[in-house]
């Protein structure tokens, strides 16, 4: 092999495509196209502040004074003033879910990005002069909505230029991002935890504007997703746009006819275009519900508990010092979300994810059943475990589900299925979010660990759903996972299915060049 970066060719020997041994030398090859990928992911940092924001907050005394009310001798924030603010997030990820699909389609995905950038920028604003819960609603449903657009279309942006071989890596960094969002915006809450005044949530929520600053200063040298030039018939664009992610040493030749092969065929096969409905129909449809399973999974195996709540959770169970437990406990996370880099194209993307789903629910049985004890002991016992189900999740579930999202749809209709999975996924996750103040607060059901047993329940259909139907696409190129759905391969046998269209290169060369003559 040359020494040029790694492109999408199937018709590169499949040991060469799957080996793993030199993870180091393939991220130094490919280090241009891995920092276009963090770049990219910007916006993915204020999704994971936004997370843990509502949580970390309710642990800060003077946010308490502003829109808290007295319960049991103790300050704290209504059922329904939380739900009304986790109504906000879930609104607008929802919106920015479905917009994405039209505006990125339409625009492209460099000026949604920009779009997302302002609104995002726009909301922050407002909640830091924010004197009301309403008036914080308002500035959450803005940000929310900005940033949510960044975080529908990163992966498929990046899913569209990353390499084959590291195509899990770069699309596994969005969660990286996340989990820094949600240390960063815990590490703001410690720092202010000293002060007496409204600066104390103020500062943590103004904050939020470095992600979205850092990516208007750095707009204009971010060239567009060749895939959606070549969809828009742009050619010599796309071919100037793969050499800029990847650099002079790339072969730009075989990544056009690569792409140009792949979207040809789902073109034809479309017949309509990039309906939504399409998303739905035959293999489509297939594609569409492994990604929505993936991310759903993610809301009934309990994140939103461990990675929302975790902070007011100390703090309700008694912890000395939570905001700096849930420090502890957030880098944690953060360190199990880089153990995934070298492991989800090595192990892959089936074993991560089932694995860790198996270990997880097995978990929140523990979890649970050590919570009825009710000691102190136990109570340590149960922040103990907490931590280390967040670094499974992160490093399991949690990391490998963007690998999925990303490079499971069709190219045609890559946008579209991310935003219905997105969609779907925010539906749960404000189910769950709505329920859990109810179940958690001290004033209604004060369930502490023991809401474990009700994810324990929802995550074991999961865990059968997903043995049984998630392939695994490790390595694989578009035109490859192409005809594996198309040809109704089983779950279980994408890993060692050979492909017969091996010659796709030179169909996607032939396409390129009976257009260039007419």
């Amino acid at each position: 092999m040359s020494e040029k970066s790694p492109t999408f060719c199937p018709g590169e020997i499949r040991e060469e495509t799957n080996k793993a041994n030199r993870p180091l030398s393939e991220i130094w090859l490919n280090r241009r196209v891995l920092f276009w990928c963090l770049f990219i992911f910007l916006l993915p940092i204020n999704f994971g502040y936004e997370v843990s924001t509502v949580g970390n907050l309710l642990a800060v005394d003077s946010f308490l004074t502003q829109f808290g009310v007295e319960a049991n001798g103790t300050l704290e924030i209504r059922a329904t003033d939380q739900q009304l603010l986790n109504a906000a997030s879930t609104i607008g990820l929802f919106c920015s879910a479905f917009a994405t699909g039209f505006i990125s389609d339409k625009i492209g995905r460099k000026k949604t990005i920009i779009l997302g950038c302002l609104l995002c920028v726009a909301g922050i604003i407002l909640q830091y002069f924010s004197h009301t819960i309403h008036e914080l609603f308002g500035g959450k449903l803005l940000s929310t909505f900005g940033f949510g657009l960044g975080h529908s279309l990163g992966p498929v942006f990046v899913a569209e230029l990353a390499p084959a071989k590291l195509r899990g890596v770069c699309l596994s960094l969005v969660n990286t991002m996340i989990v820094l969002g949600q240390w960063i915006n815990s590490a703001a809450v410690f720092a202010c935890s000293t002060r007496v005044d409204d600066l104390a949530w103020r500062i943590p929520i103004i904050t939020q504007l470095i992600p979205p600053g850092l990516l208007l200063l750095g707009l204009p040298f971010l060239a567009e997703s060749p895939s959606w030039l070549i969809m828009k018939g742009r050619p010599d664009e796309a071919a100037r746009s793969f050499r800029h992610f990847h650099g002079a040493q790339f072969d730009v030749d075989e990544a056009m006819a690569i792409t140009t092969a792949a979207v040809v065929q789902e073109k034809e096969l479309a017949r309509t275009g990039s309906a939504w409905l399409d998303c739905f129909n035959r293999s489509d449809g297939r594609r569409t519900l492994i990604i929505c399973m993936v991310y759903i999974a993610q809301q009934f195996v309990g994140v939103n508990f461990v990675s929302g709540y975790l902070t007011y959770y100390f703090k309700l169970a008694g912890v000395n010092n939570a905001i700096a437990m849930a420090q502890v406990a957030f880098a944690i996370q953060l360190f199990g979300n880089i153990c995934s880099w070298p492991l989800v194209d090595r192990l892959g993307r089936r074993p991560m994810i089932v694995g860790g789903m198996f270990i997880m629910t097995g978990l929140l049985l523990v979890i649970g059943g050590i919570s009825t004890i009710g000691s102190d002991s136990a109570l340590k016992a149960t922040v103990a475990f907490m931590t280390v189900w967040g670094f499974l999740y992160q490093a399991t579930l949690g990391a490998v589900s963007y690998a999925v999202g990303g490079e499971t749809p069709s190219p045609l209709l890559r946008q579209k299925t991310y935003s219905i999975n997105i969609m779907s996924a925010t539906a749960f996750s404000c189910a769950v979010l709505q329920i859990l103040p109810y179940l958690l607060n001290t004033d209604e059901a004060n369930l502490g660990g023991k809401v474990c047993f009700i994810f324990f329940g929802l995550s074991l259909p999961m865990c059968v759903y997903l043995y049984f139907c998630l392939p695994e696409l490790k390595g694989r190129t578009v035109a490859e996972i192409q005809e594996m759905f198309q040809d109704g391969v089983k779950a279980r046998k994408f890993k060692d299915y050979v492909c017969q269209n091996e010659n796709v290169a030179v169909v996607g060369k032939a396409i390129i060049q009976d257009a260039a003559e007419k």
